[in-house]
């Protein structure tokens, strides 16, 4: 009893025992880092630096401009050193824009050391000038990129070889004081006036090419006239302005300018390149749908559509590709990013996957092609356009029934196109009244006729006595014309109706109609009838 109450006591004590215990205290939160500061003067990046100084100096704010480079002169003399590097850099700088690193840590497969990046050089008599960035840390604030000390202590000698007076001294001060969207009015007047030149260039090279290139088109095409040519002269313009806007380009008043047209001379090529294709594309792709129709090889016809499309699908993908790279859009993360939201978009687009592959399966299994008569389920039709995604149908009300390629291929698709021949089928009736020897006459007659008219196959062609019908005698004709389209045929088949016709009449008989024949017989009528007659008043009175 003792021990039990021990042990009941201890076990009553426990929960404060255990309260007692100190325990460990929870660990806090871990605070989030902070992001890293961003440099207000885009300073973060080389590429960041080099066009913020160059639109800072552009604007004539060189006050600002001086924060891009690591100096440790005066304000003044900074500024000046700022205005002597703007003059340095617009006089041929051989590095490009585009080029430029976007990561913090610049370029780091070149063989500068580490922060360190080269932008480019300048010719002048003295030498090349290497214009350098450093990567630098300022008291405590983040990383910057700035224009090496190295370079700045080469910027006033090349300053002095290449500073010449520029355009503006042959305008009016008036045009070089009043600016138009931070540009002056000079520079704006040198810009219309390229452009225009670049236009004329390229009008006036684009007729100059026309004559060169018309025959070579002409024969090709197998046409005398240019309506191919003129098709392919909006882009061969285009490209042609491309080509001048980018020498132009080289002749720029500064690195920006410069780079601002190179890109848009790339920007021009590129959808002009594209056009150009997409049009010859057009061009060849009708040229050969005209060869294979001309061969009555209809059954190709839709695989070149189908290529013709894909092919401008993929020019104008690749197109895409390009500008987004011109962007400086990382295109490789891009495409990498689309093999996993393929599966999400393959999964959302099942239908439109089903339907391209549909297409696909259609051409290459040559069930259908463009021109064919079909019956599609209870539909009648001609197939206008095998596409992509779908397919139409002109019925015989002439209305344009689109239908799924997904739905399509799981169709019973009958094609009355591919018909070698057509059946001549029917079955007709002769009266009971005509005799077996003019049933003989017309089986014999109509057989030779048949087998005697080249229209006709003659194995095969036959009409027999089938069956005693229910009010005339049935004859079954059976036979192939041999033509495959539908209104020749319907057109043959009613001169030999009609001469069955004949042989029919000819012979003293003639197509039997529907009808019945009711017999009556007089005797067991009259029989009937005596029946139902009253019986005389004087037999009854006898039977009583």
């Amino acid at each position: 009893m003792r021990r039990l109450a021990t042990l009941t006591t201890v076990l009553l004590l426990a929960p404060a025992i255990y309260a007692q215990v100190p325990v460990a205290p929870a660990p806090l939160p871990a605070t989030p880092a902070k992001p890293a500061e961003q440099d207000p003067f885009g300073r973060d990046i080389p590429r960041g630096c080099v066009l913020g100084f160059l639109k800072a100096a552009g604007k004539g704010d060189y006050a600002q401009a001086a924060q891009y480079l690591d100096s440790q002169d005066p304000p003044s003399q900074a500024q000046e050193l700022a205005r002597q590097l703007q003059v340095v850099l617009n006089h041929d700088l051989s590095g490009k824009l585009d080029a430029l690193s976007r990561s913090p840590e610049g370029h780091l497969k070149d063989s500068l050391r580490v922060n360190r990046d080269l932008i480019g050089f300048v010719e002048t008599e003295s030498g090349r000038l290497e214009v350098l960035l450093d990567r630098v840390q300022r008291g405590n604030g983040p990383s910057i990129w700035l224009f090496s000390s190295e370079t700045l202590r080469g910027v006033p000698q090349a300053f002095e070889e290449i500073n010449s007076p520029g355009l503006e001294r042959f305008f009016p001060p008036f045009l070089t004081r009043i600016k138009l969207f931070t540009l002056p009015l000079w520079r704006w007047l040198t810009i219309i006036l390229a452009v225009a030149l670049a236009i004329i260039f390229a009008s006036w090279l684009t007729r100059a090419l026309i004559p060169l290139l018309r025959p070579s088109i002409r024969r090709m095409t197998g046409q005398t006239d240019d309506r191919y040519l003129l098709s392919l002269r909006q882009p061969m313009r285009l490209i042609l302005l491309a080509i001048a806007i980018r020498i132009l380009a080289a002749h720029g008043l500064s690195v920006l300018a410069r780079a601002f047209w190179t890109n848009a001379s790339h920007l021009l090529g590129i959808v002009s390149v594209s056009w150009l294709l997409m049009q010859f594309s057009d061009v060849v792709s009708e040229l050969r749908s005209r060869q294979l129709l001309r061969r009555q090889n209809t059954s190709q016809i839709a695989v070149v559509a189908l290529v013709h499309r894909l092919f401008k699908i993929l020019v104008l993908f690749l197109a895409v590709v390009l500008l987004l790279h011109g962007a400086g859009i990382n295109v490789s993360a891009m495409l990498a990013g689309l093999g996993i939201g393929g599966i999400a978009l393959a999964l959302a687009a099942q239908k439109t996957l089903e339907d391209l592959l549909g297409g696909i399966a259609i051409i290459t299994r040559k069930a259908v092609r463009v021109g064919d008569f079909c019956q599609l389920a209870d539909k009648l039709g001609t197939i206008e356009d095998i596409g992509l995604g779908s397919t139409r149908v002109r019925t015989l009300d002439n209305t344009v029934v689109t239908i799924p390629n997904g739905k399509l291929s799981q169709m019973n698709l009958e094609n009355y196109s591919l018909r070698q021949k057509i059946w001549f089928h029917h079955i007709f009736g002769l009266p009971y009244g005509t005799s077996p020897e003019q049933v003989r006459a017309v089986l014999a007659q109509v057989t030779q006729m048949l087998r005697g008219d080249r229209r006709v196959e003659r194995d095969g062609a036959r009409i027999r006595l089938i069956a005693f019908g229910p009010s005339s005698l049935s004859f079954e004709i059976f036979a192939y014309v041999l033509v495959t389209a539908y209104g020749e045929f319907v057109g043959i088949q009613e001169d030999l109706l009609l001469r069955i016709m004949d042989i029919v009449a000819a012979n003293g008989t003639s197509i039997a109609l529907p009808s019945q024949t009711t017999y009556l017989d007089r005797t067991s009528w009259s029989g009937m009838a005596q029946a139902q007659l009253p019986e005389p008043a004087s037999r009854a009175a006898a039977k009583d």
